[in-house]
């Protein structure tokens, strides 16, 4: 049995083992989230944390499934022949957990200049008119 992985710059393949077409499917999909939250967090974009998880769980429960059924019905070398598909799968993963890195240390920064504000404006003395009204200053 012999199988033809062909990639193009779309990240789309040929198969001729249909076994393998829903573990390409479920690759897409978890390439497509993966690609969308690493987009919306370099563009500084809302990045809906709970619909992304949602959505990389789904994809990876359905890559699980698919490879299950595949390794039981498709031969080694069709099974290795998805290799490169899922190299591109980790490239895409890494550059993902560098924006994720990224953001993390965005909000790290900001916690820190927000707290250093707050720590300021407590130890010099000084309160806002609301404040003093509200029996907040002295």
């Amino acid at each position: 049995m012999e199988i033809e992985i062909m990639i193009n710059d779309q990240n789309h393949s040929d198969v001729s083992e249909p076994a393998l077409e829903p573990v390409l499917f479920a690759i897409r999909r978890l390439e497509d989230v993966v690609e969308r939250e690493t987009r919306l967090l370099l563009e500084g974009q809302t990045v809906d944390l709970a619909d992304i998880n949602a959505h990389k769980s789904r994809g990876l429960r359905d890559f699980n499934k698919a490879m299950g059924k595949a390794v039981k019905t498709v031969d080694t070398p069709a099974l290795k022949a998805l290799q490169p598909v899922l190299d591109g799968l980790r490239q895409k993963l890494d550059r993902n957990c560098d924006a994720i890195k990224l953001h993390l240390r965005a909000v790290t920064e900001l916690a820190g200049i927000i707290r250093d504000a707050l720590e300021t404006q407590e130890a010099d003395g000084t309160y806002t008119a609301s404040q003093v009204r509200n029996g907040l200053g002295a």
